[in-house]
């Protein structure tokens, strides 16, 4: 394609073939729903964690409503459903994250690159394809590549929500390519919601979020890294036409140190399938019975680290009260959550008011709490106001004492 489209006000990113509820989420590429009293195979076409939708991949959480498209006949289409879009909060988040891009061309182009003549689609540059090559009528080239963001919480959009190797490949080879005369641009599509400002999510990807600092600027702010970083919302009904609700959303870049830094909080959590008893340091001998146990602790550096010395069952000197009972756990389970206060008693007393059972003096000799370790007798993950919580530490109480948000 040479010439741009001409500027639509809306533009339809999937057909409502049949309204469904979530059952449970297979693997990644699999969604089972129900509908018309019946178990329907659907494909999932994003690949995400998706946690705020549908709860954590080993503990589903059924119930969210589906709007399912029907997939064009195929031999190589083992389902006949696509999960097009789904409702969430009172508003309609359109799933196909590839269809992006067509919002991105119809929406946002025109608005983002003043004098659009030329739009090419998924441009290829060496060994590498861009969503979008443009041309202005001052003849300058923009490469553009386009990101769906569906995780909003706490009116903050992030993404992206599980680490992201191509998105990160991207970036750098933009950055690069920014030195050869090209107008590198990053897009975030904001699905759904209100947010009022974007950040990338050093939470789940930190790598990523200290890169985007780096490398990127805030578009609205002018002038600032090789990349131009947008993010701009859309609204869309659930006959899957969107509209352009907001053409710029606030971008916050100024996380990266706390994400290269490697320092925040976690939260661990355990599952014993048999009563044990376990020698836990000064503690001396503790029982504990089947069930879910929550931990909340904290590293200022080496957050990766830590985690991943926790969920190692043995193989280590024994130091943290934690040390003591991971080789008696079934499962072990951890949730980073970066900021740049010590929030590990704050996690603590949000796992009491959930209903947890302290373990006392577990994981606390150095601050005056009763427990850093709390029982649950179901499933934490399965519940909803657990994961609201961690939306609440990550998207909001992790930013407490750093910069603009």
């Amino acid at each position: 394609m040479g010439s741009p489209k001409k500027a639509r006000s809306t533009v339809s990113l999937f057909r409502n073939d049949l309204e469904a509820v979530f059952i449970r989420r297979p693997n990644r590429f699999l969604i089972i729903a129900g509908a018309e009293g019946r178990e329907i195979p659907c494909h999932c076409p994003n690949p995400g964690r998706l946690i705020e939708f549908f709860g954590f991949r080993d503990s589903n959480i059924p119930g969210i409503g589906l709007i399912l498209e029907r997939r064009a006949p195929s031999p190589a289409a083992k389902t006949a459903y696509t999960v097009a879009a789904l409702r969430y909060r009172g508003g309609i988040v359109p799933f196909f994250s590839a269809r992006a891009n067509r919002a991105a061309e119809a929406l946002f182009l025109p608005e983002l690159i003043p004098g659009l003549r030329e739009v090419h689609p998924e441009f290829t540059l060496g060994n590498s394809r861009f969503d979008f090559l443009c041309v202005d009528r001052r003849g300058r080239r923009h490469l553009v590549e386009v990101k769906a963001c569906s995780l909003i919480e706490y009116d903050v959009a992030m993404f992206p929500d599980a680490p992201s190797e191509r998105a990160l490949k991207h970036l750098e080879e933009l950055a690069a390519l920014s030195a050869q005369g090209y107008q590198c641009h990053v897009l975030f599509v904001i699905v759904h919601g209100k947010p009022r400002v974007f950040i990338p999510n050093l939470h789940t990807d930190p790598l990523f979020a200290a890169a985007l600092s780096k490398y990127g600027h805030a578009a609205e702010n002018g002038p600032g890294g090789p990349v131009a970083i947008h993010a701009g919302l859309l609204h869309c009904g659930p006959d899957g036409n969107a509209t352009l609700a907001a053409r710029s959303i606030p971008v916050d870049l100024s996380h990266g140190e706390l994400a290269a830094g490697d320092g925040g909080n976690y939260l661990v959590i355990l599952e014993l399938a048999e009563p044990c008893e376990a020698e836990i340091g000064a503690l001396g001998n503790l029982a504990f019975r089947p069930g879910w146990y929550v931990y909340a602790g904290s590293a200022r550096k080496n957050l990766a680290k830590r985690i991943s010395r926790h969920l190692r069952k043995t193989g280590k000197r024994k130091h943290w009260h934690l040390d003591y009972l991971c080789p008696f756990a079934a499962a072990i389970k951890a949730l980073p959550v970066y900021s740049y206060r010590n929030l590990e008693c704050d996690l603590a007393a949000a796992l009491a008011a959930l209903g947890g059972r302290g373990i006392p003096g577990f994981g606390c000799s150095d601050c005056r709490c009763g427990s850093h370790l709390y029982y649950f007798k179901t499933r934490p993950q399965e519940n909803r106001d657990f994961i609201d919580m961690l939306f609440r530490f990550r998207h909001r109480e992790g930013f407490i004492g750093g910069g603009p948000i």
